[in-house]
């Protein structure tokens, strides 16, 4: 099968994927095509589904098994970019968000179990640390869209950049309730606190998880494939202009 070949048969699943039509048979048929497929090609498949009209939101929620199929081009991808490459530097400080979404997934079902505020609960002084970490994500971010989204867009896909720079855009304000949720607890009714904290807890865990896992399996793996190894370095240049994060692993900034 040549890769037009499979691109169109991913487009033809990737459709009826989105129209509701996630029976086991398709679940099935798009696990063993995605499995044969680069994420290159799924990204310029995706690209050509939005070029024919198909909402970018509907392709925000990938299907476990894109995810999962993806996952093995993420260990390869890291293996073959040296640390201290921009890729790497991105990928290792996804790990270290992925970490801090588990603490805030933790703390917020510890808070849950309270009946009123205490003062003297480390959970409480946690979640601030938890909070100007997650606001610290903006960094990460910010070296995304500014170095390298317009490179992934210069080679003409452009409906990755465009969903990941729509939920960076939607995580923003429930990062900043969750900051302010922290330093107004003692202030708060207790009751609404706890509703609030849930609400956009969960909401920044789940989509913020879902969001890492598309830019590792997909958006990077594409990036590598697409940008020229002369133009890292630039990106890279950029990078250290904009900065790092609080929570940047000390390898990756040594490699710099």
């Amino acid at each position: 099968m040549t890769a037009e070949t499979r691109k169109e048969e991913l487009k033809n699943l990737l459709e009826r994927l989105n129209s509701g039509e996630a029976t086991e048979k398709v679940k099935k048929e798009a696990q063993e095509l995605i499995n044969s497929i680069s994420a290159k090609e799924l990204s310029e498949a995706e690209q050509e589904l939005i070029n024919d009209g198909l909402e970018e939101t509907e392709l925000r929620h990938l299907c476990t098994a894109h995810i999962e199929a993806m996952a093995e081009e993420l260990k390869a991808l890291k293996a073959n970019v040296p640390v201290g490459h921009p890729l790497s530097t991105l990928i290792s400080e996804h790990e270290e968000i992925l970490k801090i979404l588990d603490r805030l997934d933790e703390v917020n079902a510890e808070i849950q179990k309270l009946n009123k505020f205490e003062a003297d609960n480390p959970l409480f002084e946690e979640l601030k640390e938890i909070g100007t970490k997650l606001l610290d994500t903006e960094k990460h971010h910010t070296r995304e869209e500014e170095t390298l989204f317009p490179e992934v867009d210069k080679g003409g896909v452009t409906g990755p950049t465009r969903i990941m720079r729509m939920e960076h855009d939607d995580l923003w304000p429930h990062k900043e309730e969750i900051m302010k949720l922290a330093e107004n607890a003692d202030e708060m009714n207790f009751d609404r606190f706890k509703e609030e904290l849930k609400m956009h807890s969960e909401y920044v865990v789940v989509t913020l998880r879902d969001h890492i896992f598309k830019e590792n399996n997909i958006l990077y793996p594409t990036a590598k494939d697409m940008i020229a190894e002369e133009k890292w370095e630039e990106i890279k240049a950029q990078s250290d202009q904009i900065g790092y994060c609080s929570f940047t692993p000390e390898a990756e900034l040594a490699a710099n």
